[in-house]
């Protein structure tokens, strides 16, 4: 029912008018875009791809004139129609589309985003996650079509820019694995250490990452030294593939070992902040730029780890940690025995920590990134 003569002369009903004029004005300002990805469903997370996710969506929600639809691939086994009706619509209504898929949503995926690429003109902008792309490549090749179909390839590190610009994809650019942590104030660094010097693994604790070498180089060193030289407190989800073989090996291990429980992203710097060292023996196929990494800077922990991967891009030998095998250290335990006999410089590694911490803060990628979308 239409609104009475009266009731439209009143002030109060102009206001009401004039919102509504307003909104719908700034809504048509706005830009849209969809981000396509792993949110986990309202639940809790801590695996790389859905923190990488949330942490995206959490600084644009920041921009302004920036509106955001969300399409949670955390339904794909749960609500599967839903699901794909929700791609469905923003494919159609929003022309700028955001994704970030694992590798089963990539087989999903990418023949869909492809198709609204060329015929809906869809700008699709791909953020890669982990360092394996290359691989899916060469095990299935039209994905080289489907990703030079995209407006931008996203990628972590400059390993992984080579290795798809070596498969014939021309669309990729640097977008660092960022994340909003509060980096350690300098003054807050513990600057005296002493026996037992503690040290922490701070990943998904699978054999992959190198626990169990972990394990063993930290015991070998406090057998070389004949008493508890240093200690070791594991963080991180226990894979369910490896919780059997894992209790194993920890009934195994001597009183300098410790399960700690996981700990989510928000807590990763007071976690960390007191640790001598983080060890990262990592041999996952998958490693990019390890947010472990990341995380133990802002904690201004160095991080000692293999020289695997990306992980050179990140670690400066002597400057933020230690690489190994290299010239310095061969293995783990030189490494853990290289680190503990810098006590001396520990202040000043760790002050490199949080200066190497700066580079994984969002603010300066977020703004390159809207500028991008903005601009095409």
């Amino acid at each position: 029912m239409g609104k009475t003569l009266k009731e439209q002369q009143n002030p109060l009903y102009f206001r009401q008018i004039q919102k509504i004029w307003i909104k719908r004005k700034v809504n048509r300002m706005k830009t849209k875009i969809a981000i396509i990805g792993h949110f986990g469903g309202g639940k809790q997370f801590t695996d790389g791809q859905t923190v990488k996710t949330v942490a995206l969506y959490n600084e644009l929600k920041q921009v302004p004139n920036l509106k955001i639809e969300i399409v949670d691939t955390y339904y794909k086994s749960k609500r599967p129609i839903l699901l794909l009706a929700k791609t469905i619509k923003e494919l159609i209504w929003t022309k700028n589309i955001v994704v970030l898929l694992s590798q089963n949503g990539l087989r999903f995926y990418l023949p869909i985003l492809c198709f609204a690429s060329g015929i809906l003109r869809t700008r699709v902008y791909h953020d890669v996650i982990g360092g394996n792309l290359s691989s899916y490549i060469d095990k299935y090749p039209k994905y080289e079509k489907y990703l030079n179909s995209f407006r931008l390839n996203y990628v972590e590190t400059n390993l992984l820019k080579e290795e798809l610009e070596e498969r014939g994809i021309r669309n990729v650019e640097i977008l660092p694995n960022f994340r909003r942590l509060s980096i350690l104030n300098e003054k807050e660094l513990k600057s005296k250490y002493d026996e037992p010097y503690t040290f922490c693994p701070y990943s998904r604790v699978i054999k992959e990452k190198g626990i169990e070498d972990a394990i063993y180089a930290v015991e070998a060193c406090n057998a070389e030294a004949g008493r508890t030289v240093c200690r070791l407190d594991i963080y991180g989800p226990v894979g369910l593939d490896y919780q059997e073989e894992f209790n194993t090996v920890m009934k195994k291990a001597t009183d300098a070992v410790r399960y700690c429980g996981e700990v989510p992203s928000a807590r990763a710097i007071e976690t960390l902040k007191d640790y001598y060292a983080v060890l990262f023996p990592t041999f996952w196929p998958s490693e990019s730029q390890a947010g472990t990494i990341s995380e133990s800077f802002s904690a201004g922990v160095p991080v000692i780890a293999t020289d695997w991967r990306c992980n050179h891009e990140m670690i400066r030998n002597g400057y933020n940690g230690m690489l190994y095998p290299s010239e310095t250290v061969k293995t783990l335990k030189e490494g853990i025995f290289w680190i503990i006999g810098q006590k001396n410089q520990i202040l000043e590694i760790k002050n490199n920590c949080l200066q190497s911490a700066l580079y994984y803060q969002p603010d300066e990628h977020i703004k390159k990134m809207i500028e991008t979308i903005g601009s095409r």
